[in-house]
């Protein structure tokens, strides 16, 4: 028997321990139906992570067809699709066209998602003035032409899996390499590697909603980021997020909207939530990327906790209730976060919070062994185990702006931040 058409569908879990859309379904009386590889499932229980009322084990989640085939077995039907992770992004905009449910047809009737590269092409064909580093696809003619330092990264990869830094073509050849004999999250090769000048400068992200359009800016974040080196291949270094900066969307200048704005033409996205990563270059915002879902890293709860935003609530507001986000006055204040991955990190937090500083420390359940997992479960979870574990918690800073709160975040990870 089919299932009252009242059905929430997130396609992929979060890998950030947060369910804020699984919240929003409940508070609305709707059925949770969550969708991932039997892989992660099994995974995501020894996490003891929240359960969703229905959990529907499918091979390849990022096959369309084959999610719609699981949700009609199993008399689920959907109002709405929602992506929890970049990896099944691409399939959940074709899932809600193939069902008929929203974010289809506001989202855009021939909206498609695109990747990496096809943003930045996107971007280069709409005429508009968005700076953007010069990039090419790896193994054309236009690569070569590439000066370097570059980043050479999957163009559908997500989470910071395979971004890497290199200084010369030897180093190029060896990320391509590595790159090509990853696999993508549940298992699949990537589409292609795409590289592109190395950009240096303070690095953003842009947080909001989109309504008929038209950007909603909830939160401004500035990024604290590492370079790790690649075990076994020397001089070689991926880039990994250790904290983020949030202040009110309205904080955000006006080249900050513009470029959001011209992104969400550029992409054909009408409506739903999204990120925006840029460098502030010299000349200006530089774009980066554009994801069309959450951002991960527990973000929701900072920007939250930052702006007063409820950023899943926005989304299903103007997909279920067609209205625009309500986006909170803003707030005389920022709040920090790093990732801890030391028991020292945290410890250096708490005396923070004991001199007297507006500080919490939130400490993470243990990560199990990866050796708990059958041998066939590690393979399809090798992405997942090398980017998404480790963290032993994390340590928020509220202060009266970003400078503030960097200057008590920021020496807990010193030894970890590039230049």
């Amino acid at each position: 028997m089919t299932h009252q058409a009242d059905d929430f569908v997130q396609l992929g879990a979060t890998r950030d321990g947060l369910d804020p859309y699984l919240d929003c379904a409940r508070r609305r009386g709707m059925r949770a139906v969550l969708v991932e590889t039997p892989a992660y499932l099994r995974w995501r229980r020894m996490l003891g992570r929240a359960s969703f009322d229905l959990e529907l084990p499918v091979e390849q989640p990022q096959e369309p067809a084959e999610v719609a085939t699981a949700l009609a077995g199993a008399g689920v039907a959907p109002r709405l699709v929602l992506s929890g992770f970049e990896r099944y992004v691409y399939a959940g905009f074709e899932l809600a066209r193939v069902v008929r449910a929203a974010p289809w047809p506001y989202v855009g009737e021939r909206f498609r998602p695109l990747d990496k590269h096809q943003q930045r092409e996107a971007l280069r064909r709409s005429g508009t003035e968005v700076h953007q580093p010069r990039f090419a696809l790896v193994g054309t003619d236009e690569a070569a032409e590439l000066e370097y330092p570059q980043v050479v990264k999957p163009s559908d990869g997500g989470g910071g899996l395979g971004v890497l830094l290199v200084d010369d073509p030897h180093q190029r050849q060896c990320a391509v390499e590595l790159i090509q004999g990853m696999r993508n999250y549940g298992g699949g090769e990537f589409v292609s590697v795409i590289a592109e000048e190395f950009v240096k400068g303070p690095e953003l992200s842009l947080q909001g909603v989109a309504h008929d359009g038209r950007p909603h800016l909830l939160s401004v974040c500035e990024k604290l980021t590492t370079l790790e080196e690649v075990p076994g291949v020397p001089g070689l270094s991926g880039f990994r997020e250790v904290g983020h900066l949030a202040r009110h969307g309205s904080t955000a200048d006006g080249g900050l909207l513009e470029l959001a704005e011209r992104c969400l033409h550029a992409a054909g996205y009408q409506e739903g939530p999204f990120h925006v990563d840029v460098i502030q270059g010299q000349a200006g915002p530089v774009f980066v990327e554009m994801g069309f879902r959450l951002s991960g890293g527990a973000l929701v709860a900072l920007v939250e906790r930052a702006t007063g935003a409820r950023w899943a609530e926005a989304v299903f507001a103007v997909h279920l209730d067609r209205r625009p986000p309500a986006v909170p006055p803003a707030r005389e204040r920022a709040v920090g976060q790093i990732t801890a991955v030391s028991q020292e990190e945290l410890t250096a937090g708490a005396e923070l919070a004991r001199a007297g500083h507006d500080v919490e420390v939130v400490r993470a359940a243990p990560f199990p062994s990866g050796d708990a997992l059958e041998a066939a479960d590690r393979e399809v979870l090798a992405s997942d185990l090398s980017r998404h574990t480790g963290s032993v918690g994390r340590v928020l800073a509220t202060a009266a702006n970003c400078s503030e709160a960097q200057a008590l975040l920021r020496p807990l990870v010193a030894t970890r931040l590039r230049g």
